[in-house]
């Protein structure tokens, strides 16, 4: 929905080939998270993690860095970091509660 009302809104970079890239991306990530074994090692999943976001982040820059900013930071982090703790990844161990600060560049 977030996707639509931004095409709708005429933003820039919001075209149907990019945020179909990122959601994606998701799904990839949630699938190789449940790839790993139970219980996933902590390496595994925080490399999981960075390998999203530079995905992530190689779609924002083909949008000129206009796809993903803060608006979409604050949907995406939190579902990015239940899906890690659904892995068993213990976000208690981060700043924050937070594995994917290190990794974010939008």
């Amino acid at each position: 929905r977030h996707w639509s009302s931004c095409a709708e809104a005429g933003l820039s970079g919001f075209t149907p080939t990019a945020t179909g890239r990122v959601d994606g991306l998701l799904e990839t990530y949630f699938e190789r998270l449940k790839a790993l074994p139970d219980p996933a090692p902590t390496t595994a999943i925080i490399a999981e993690i960075e390998t999203l976001f530079w995905e992530l982040g190689e779609v924002n820059a083909c949008c000129d860095g206009r796809l993903l900013e803060t608006d979409e930071r604050e949907l995406l982090v939190p579902i990015i970091i239940e899906a890690a703790s659904a892995a068993g990844l213990n976000t208690e161990d981060f700043q924050a509660g937070d594995p994917t600060f290190e990794f974010r560049t939008f």
